[in-house]
């Protein structure tokens, strides 16, 4: 698994490392300088002191330029110089008195064990065994007493166990460093993924960018999410990655929950369940060939499993500890995410809905208001059509006058729906629409010559004109039901005669009476029996 982002503990191991290796070259540059010193102010042969003056001021040299690497960020490289230059001083010091050997080598071995690579430390370790046997042999050789060889022994012994006990413990370190580093870069991976999620609102969009952004992150083989269908038996696969998943989701595929697949397992226990190529439960899928290693996690809503995160490596140890952590920490936060987006579905269907039956409702209301002005034109035709009455008044003075006519000035107020103000012979003429709803049902037309503004004697007019609108077909109403009233007393007095009577021509003639009494008609028929009983000419068929 890869995850390429730099973290605070890596900057600090690499700072602090750097660090140590120009600490160790600047103490070697001081250390050198007082020896080269001490070399020019021995008593010894002036050959021999230019001798040892050129071969020790190498060593400062090779520190210097350490020391410019380490600047150049090659930290690395300069602490395998280092190493290679200790080593080479230890062999060296071999030529001196047999304590100036002891702590060339300690630190020698200290400083291969803190920084140089696994084959490097091992080479010096080898070099310096070899140097304490050399130099053991050939003082035993020139003894010629084996008591000679115990102290390289012991020495030896000391440098191994002091170097083996370094390595441990700076491996150790560098161990912790790199599990602080793997699970702060994991964790900062979910938190970034997170981020990104938080921002999506559809199902559709959040599943499958969540998957791409954890194998993009990650860097698994494949990753993909099944969810958990209304009967709770099925996990069905929602979204996976690449042309793999594609070909996964257009078969439908899916897992039964409490099955010995990953998936049914983690379903059915809510726990994450690792699964290896060589465990008997593992279950290939042909399209996948190259996994190793495949991880479940459960995806919660509250208590409740609602699916699973399925991740797949092609290592076959790639689910430490801290990675299934750093995923589930995923997992939670990818069901927190479906909730939302579920919630958010239902709130837009919900706002759909209301939606079309408010639209539903406006045309609904808008069918009664057509409705209501369709009976009300009909009502009101039928109303005076049936009375045949003179449908208007004019008053002029005190005389007042049954009027049908209808002047330009009302015309056009009913027409138009609009008052109509006109002056004529110095007189003010104000017609108004009488209006029940949007329909007209007459008008009104005042003559005046009063000096009161046209505005304020329209206004009054028209406010008159649609009370009295709604008067007139509250009476109109009254009338009507009145009526119906009348016709049903009337029709239940003529039932109740009925009951007095016992033959059929006595029930036949007093019906007969009973309407032409009521609706003054001057002749009624009643026949029994139906027309295919009857010939053309009028006789019974036998």
């Amino acid at each position: 698994m890869t995850v390429v982002q730099n973290t605070p503990q890596q900057d600090a191991f690499t700072v602090a490392r750097s660090r140590y290796v120009q600490l160790i070259s600047i103490v070697t540059i001081i250390a050198v300088a007082l020896g080269l010193g001490g070399i020019l102010l021995a008593d010894i042969p002036l050959n021999e002191k230019i001798a040892r003056f050129s071969l020790t001021a190498i060593f400062p040299l090779f520190n210097v330029g350490l020391v410019i690497l380490v600047r150049r960020g090659r930290s690395t490289l300069a602490a395998n110089i280092l190493v290679i230059e200790f080593v080479a001083a230890s062999l060296f010091a071999s030529v001196a008195d047999f304590y100036w050997v002891i702590f060339t080598t300690m630190l020698t071995v200290t400083i291969a064990a803190t920084l140089a690579h696994k084959w490097l430390y091992r080479l010096a370790l080898l070099t310096i065994a070899l140097e304490f046997v050399a130099l053991g042999f050939l003082n035993w050789q020139s003894n010629n007493d084996v008591n000679q060889i115990l102290p390289y022994i012991i020495v030896l012994l000391t440098t191994m166990i002091v170097a083996s006990s370094t390595r441990y413990f700076t491996r150790q370190t560098e161990t912790a460093i790199q599990t602080a580093r793997s699970t702060n870069n994991l964790l900062q991976a979910s938190a970034d993924i997170g981020q990104v999620l938080s921002k999506l609102l559809k199902l559709s969009d959040i599943l499958p960018k969540s998957i791409e952004l954890i194998q993009d992150r990650f860097d698994f083989y494949h990753v993909q999410v099944f969810l958990v269908d209304e009967t709770g038996k099925n996990a069905r696969l929602a979204a996976s990655t690449g042309a793999v998943g594609q070909k996964l989701f257009e078969r439908q595929h899916s897992l039964s929950v409490g099955s010995q697949s990953v998936i049914g397992r983690t379903t059915a226990s809510g726990q994450p369940v690792i699964a290896r190529d060589t465990d008997p439960y593992y279950y290939r899928n042909e399209l996948l060939p190259n996994t190793r290693s495949e991880l479940a996690l459960p995806i919660f809503d509250g208590d409740k499993i609602i699916g699973a995160l399925d991740v797949q490596s092609r290592r076959y140890e790639s689910f430490g500890i801290e990675v299934v952590q750093a995923l589930q920490v995923l997992a939670n936060q990818l069901g927190t995410t479906i909730r939302n987006a579920r919630l958010f579905e239902e709130q837009e269907n919900t706002a759909r809905e209301t939606r079309r039956l408010f639209l539903e409702s406006e045309t609904n209301l808008r069918e009664i208001q057509r409705l209501n002005q369709q009976l009300t034109r009909e009502g009101w035709e039928e109303y005076l059509g049936a009375r045949k009455l003179v449908s208007g008044i004019t008053v002029s003075g005190d005389e007042v006058m049954s009027d049908a006519g209808w002047t330009d000035s009302l015309k056009e107020a009913s027409l138009n729906r609009l008052p109509v103000l006109e002056a004529r012979g110095g007189q003010q003429i104000i017609a108004v629409p009488m209006l029940l709803g949007n329909e007209v049902i007459g008008a009104i037309e005042i003559e005046t010559d009063s000096n009161t503004p046209e505005s304020e004697i329209a206004e009054t007019v028209n406010a008159v004109a649609q009370r009295l609108a709604l008067s007139l077909d509250k009476a109109r109403l009254f009338e009507e039901s009145q009526e119906a009233t009348s016709r049903e007393q009337r029709i239940n007095e003529i039932v109740s005669r009925y009951q007095t009577l016992n033959n059929v021509d006595d029930l036949l003639r007093v019906t007969l009476e009973e309407l032409s009494q009521s609706l003054g008609a001057s002749r009624g028929v009643i026949r029994l029996g139906t027309t295919s009983a009857v010939h053309l000419n009028g006789e019974v068929q036998a």
